[in-house]
């Protein structure tokens, strides 16, 4: 009888009477092929993307090992056919290649088994159609998608996960303080919208998304929000009715200290001023139009360090009341007025040699043209005929026209004028009288 052969290991089964003399060596071959089947670990080299397992029947091949460790050095992706299609495999893959690794039997589901990654996968045998199905899929495993349930985990030397999934609503810590510690940034995303934090239990701040705004308030009813420095020295607080109070000499604009004090400022809450009105006060050198001052127009004045409003008719009253009082203690001789002290009851008069009244400092006559020769002279005289008539004034060798006729032809013409030193008047005959101002 003809051996026949097992249909998923290979393993030879000896026909009754066959293989006289031969039948150890199939035996130890056999026991060989079981040993792999059972817990033999193979070294499977892959080099460019294929690569077939096969087991092949009465001799060891690398099919039949239980674990197969995929090494060597693949092109891209291998893709591992398990040969013959209508064998039952059971593999544990560890697969160190550098590239991932399809196991393929026929037409059906395929497994891949990623670079650096394990896995326990079965072929079904069924022929062209076979598939190979993904145990560890099914169990929860760090390096498959496959889901667990446990009613408790300890791993006291730590836990490394890709993403957490949690199903309650709470991650307490028994006892101490907890780090989150990354390499990038911290993103802290709540569909609610709210941030809150407590202490034992008890909310007492909550930052809201408000349309994209953010809202930041205390929760605890009667308490404020306190800023500050690391040394725990206060710089402001919001207080609970809503005071925002920031402590003296710790407000500053662009770096420059506000040292005003609340006092001062609130001096400005009740002022109506403009800040046109304010440039004024501040040194602003535009002026405006033209007014007629009024005796109840305003006026600012210094009163003592107080600054105050006085109607207008309050400086014309010190004006004119300081004109007209005090004392003049000295007048200078040559000045045209005497010496001596001049008070409000005094006597002001010229100096009676002002004018020198002697005969030769007054002239009078008829003449069509007279100069002043010694001293500056004042002349008034009119034409001694009536009709319009015109005056040449000299002086300095430059003459003007003097016109000081009054439109009516019947009467005489008058003039006046003051002649400096050489400064002469010409014209038709006139009559005049003539004073020299010579000083005293």
């Amino acid at each position: 009888m003809v051996s026949t052969y097992t249909a998923n290991g290979g393993i030879e089964k000896i026909g009754t009477g066959e293989q006289s003399g031969t039948w150890g060596d199939t035996t130890n071959t056999n026991f060989d092929i079981i040993d792999r089947l059972v817990s033999g670990v193979g070294a499977i080299t892959l080099s460019g993307t294929t690569h077939t397992l096969t087991t092949s029947e009465g001799s060891l091949s690398d099919g039949m090992f239980k674990v197969l460790v995929l090494g060597g050095s693949p092109s891209g992706t291998n893709t591992i056919t398990i040969a013959p299609n209508d064998a039952d495999k059971l593999y544990f893959v560890k697969n160190s290649s550098g590239q991932s690794a399809i196991f393929s039997q026929g037409s059906g589901a395929n497994v891949t088994v990623a670079n650096g990654a394990g896995a326990i996968i079965f072929a079904d045998g069924a022929g062209s159609g076979a598939a190979v199905t993904d145990l560890t899929a099914l169990f929860p495993n760090a390096n498959t998608s496959g889901a667990g349930v446990f009613s408790s985990i300890t791993a006291n030397g730590g836990v490394t996960v890709d993403n957490i999934t949690i199903d309650g609503t709470e991650i307490d810590l028994s006892s101490g303080d907890l780090t989150v510690d990354v390499a990038g940034d911290i993103d802290l995303d709540a569909g609610g919208g709210d941030f809150k934090f407590s202490v034992g239990g008890t909310e007492i701040l909550r930052v809201t998304n408000s349309s994209s705004d953010v809202i930041i308030r205390p929760v605890a009813d009667a308490k404020d929000i306190i800023f500050q420095q690391r040394d725990g020295t206060e710089v402001a607080r919001i207080e609970d009715n809503g005071t925002f109070n920031v402590v003296t000499d710790k407000f500053a604009i662009n770096g420059t200290a506000v040292t005003s004090t609340a006092a001062e400022l609130n001096i400005l809450d009740t002022a109506t001023v403009t800040a046109g009105e304010l440039n004024l006060l501040d040194g602003d050198t535009s002026v405006g139009s033209s007014i007629t001052v009024a005796d109840a127009d305003g006026v600012v004045v210094n009163d003592g360090g107080t600054m105050k409003t006085i109607p207008a008719s309050d400086i014309k009253t010190y004006t004119t009341t300081g004109a007209t009082s005090g004392t003049v203690t000295s007048v200078a001789t040559g000045s045209g007025l005497t010496g001596g002290t001049i008070t409000s009851s005094g006597t002001l008069s010229l100096a009676n040699s002002f004018l020198n009244n002697t005969s030769d400092a007054i002239s009078s006559g008829t003449t069509t043209s007279f100069t002043a020769s010694t001293y500056p002279t004042f002349i008034s005289g009119q034409s001694v005929s009536a009709g319009n008539t015109t005056f040449t004034v000299t002086v300095g060798g430059q003459s003007h026209t003097l016109q000081m006729t009054d439109g009516d032809g019947g009467t005489r013409d008058v003039f006046a004028t003051l002649l400096p030193v050489g400064g002469s008047i010409s014209g038709n005959s006139f009559q005049f009288v003539a004073v020299q101002m010579r000083p005293g």
